[in-house]
């Protein structure tokens, strides 16, 4: 399996099947602008098809220093997963359509795009009920500092597009590249549940 993790940092895919990376004869491309050892793209391709064409394949993982709209834009490679973890919040409004689009140049028929971003229907019932004199007082500055994050981040990294279950099957299925296979609400992740982790489906 070819695996695309984009704004990886140091998360790893979480593969459902499994629970972990390792599945038999897997290949990690982890993208992200803030390496300090990589491949460059052109590399990468070549290790690809090396890699596609050996009969014992092994789990290899390599590393790549690209922004995800040019490496999307240019690659010829095709995945069986993408994996976007807390990335497209980042993405402005007005290039997620793009961004979708890109993602379905890269993926075949039947290819999963895994993908976890805040989940703003739980934030925003979260931020109606606190009560920062009362019953929440206790832990308000720990709960001010969560909203705060998943809200807005910080400004040099801003969040830019809004996310909930109803929004995901509207972006997703809008153009039919796509249709949502499943999705958890209350997706626990870095310690928080209140994510929205679904699975994209190539159609």
């Amino acid at each position: 399996m070819l695996i695309l993790n984009i704004a990886a940092g140091k998360i790893k895919p979480i593969i459902k099947e499994t629970k972990k990376l390792k599945l038999r004869g897997d290949l990690l491309i982890n993208l992200d602008t803030a390496y300090y050892s990589f491949l460059d793209p052109d590399d990468l391709e070549c290790a690809v098809d090396e890699w596609r064409r050996r009969t014992d394949k092994s789990n290899i993982e390599y590393f790549c220093n690209e922004d995800a709209f040019t490496f999307m834009e240019r690659t010829r490679l095709m995945f069986d997963r993408v994996c976007i973890y807390r990335f497209l919040e980042h993405v402005p409004m007005d290039k997620v359509l793009y961004f979708i689009y890109l993602l379905s140049t890269i993926t075949k028929k039947g290819d999963l795009v895994d993908i976890i971003v805040p989940n703003y229907k739980l934030l925003a019932s979260t931020l109606l009920s606190e009560d920062p004199f009362g019953s929440t007082s206790g832990n308000f500055e720990a709960h001010n500092i969560e909203l705060t994050t998943e809200l807005l981040n910080e400004p040099s990294c801003p969040h830019a597009s809004i996310w909930t279950v109803d929004r995901a099957f509207y972006f997703f299925g809008i153009e039919e590249r796509f249709k949502i296979h499943d999705y958890v609400s209350d997706f626990e992740f870095d310690g928080r549940d209140i994510y929205l982790r679904f699975f994209a489906e190539r159609i």
